[in-house]
């Protein structure tokens, strides 16, 4: 990665941020995008919000193109619970949904809210084949899991989901894809879910207060919904401007800095990680039978581990049974380095 990447981040110059998964840094460009905008009602009063309704379908547009996805099918909203929530309010009382365990405590809660009946299962090394087992013992109206799991870092094989998405044609299937956009390349046409939803400020670097969601055209005609009553619902009272415009600005910034570029090297770097944390053996035993993963590791770790990293700089949280680590583009080989260094004293 080179310098003047990282220097956009002043965070980056005074730790090892390895935290992108629990708040992704803001850029000096979006500090001071976001100051002009604060600048502007500070003087137009409400000259500022006069446009706001044109200006957010020119947000629709930014992220729909980021995650090649209908526009009228599209929306901005303040966060993933909120969103979810509204997804959720579609779906008739008494639906029969499949969830996972331990998955995003938001995620959980809001479908417990309702008058759904639920199953869950277990995250195993091959819970993808477990859900396909699960749904030729019943019927189930709804999949709803995380692309990526938030504890775990376990991200969901899109291969084996498209496989039961083929085997069960109406089934919808509604991720959490708040650990996942931004810290990979994506196309909700061409992927297995029906409903993605995500908050922007974690690998997206969007700052607080901004979402997006998307609905294909199976979800809107299994619910007898139609896109307008989307947009009724999402855009009813007043909007988060400042969140949906940062939102728009980031997608803008990744975009001009060569996303897939962007992506490579993370990848590299979360390669370089993963195998200096398994040499250490600290990565939990389903993350060694699984393919693929993402870019957020948890090893096996206290709060006596948190602290020790903590103390020599070294940003990251304390999630589950473990200390997770994250690494993203902006995130350099001499750092990990560091890391592994430090955990091998531990060890």
């Amino acid at each position: 990665m080179n310098n003047k990447l990282r220097s956009y981040f002043p965070v980056l110059n005074s730790c090892a941020y390895f935290n992108t998964a629990y708040v992704g840094p803001m850029s000096i460009q979006l500090f001071e995008f976001r100051n002009k905008l604060e600048k502007e009602y500070l003087n137009d009063g409400d000259k500022f919000k006069i446009d706001n309704i044109e200006r957010i379908d020119d947000f629709r547009e930014t992220i729909s193109g980021f995650i090649n996805s209908k526009k009228e099918n599209t929306f901005f909203t303040s966060n993933f619970s909120t969103g979810f929530r509204y997804i959720l309010d579609l779906i008739p009382k008494k639906s029969r949904i499949l969830t996972l365990k331990d998955d995003y405590n938001s995620l959980l809660s809001g479908i417990n809210e309702r008058e759904f009946i639920v199953d869950d299962l277990s995250i195993t090394f091959d819970f993808e084949i477990q859900i396909e087992n699960q749904l030729a013992k019943k019927t189930y109206d709804i999949l709803a899991i995380s692309v990526v799991q938030f504890l775990s870092g376990i991200k969901v094989d899109f291969g084996l989901l498209k496989k039961i998405k083929e085997k069960y044609p109406k089934l919808i299937i509604i991720g959490d894809s708040t650990q996942f956009i931004g810290s990979d390349l994506f196309s909700f046409k061409d992927s297995p879910f029906d409903v993605i939803i995500g908050s922007g400020y974690k690998w997206m670097l969007a700052g607080f207060g901004n979402a997006y969601m998307a609905v294909s055209d199976n979800f809107i005609k299994q619910t007898r919904s139609t896109s307008q009553i989307i947009y009724e619902k999402v855009y009813a009272g007043h909007i988060n401007f400042l969140g949906s415009a940062s939102l728009n600005f980031s997608i803008k910034f990744l975009q001009q800095n060569n996303f897939h570029e962007l992506i490579e090297t993370k990848k590299i770097l979360g390669k370089f990680l993963i195998e200096g944390l398994k040499d250490l053996n600290l990565i939990n035993p389903i993350i060694k039978s699984r393919k693929n993963h993402s870019n957020i590791y948890t090893i096996i770790g206290d709060n006596n581990l948190y602290n020790k990293l903590q103390s020599h700089g070294i940003r990251c949280s304390l999630r589950g049974e473990g200390v997770r680590l994250s690494v993203h583009f902006y995130n350099s080989e001499s750092e990990i380095d560091y890391l592994l260094k430090i955990l091998k004293k531990s060890n």
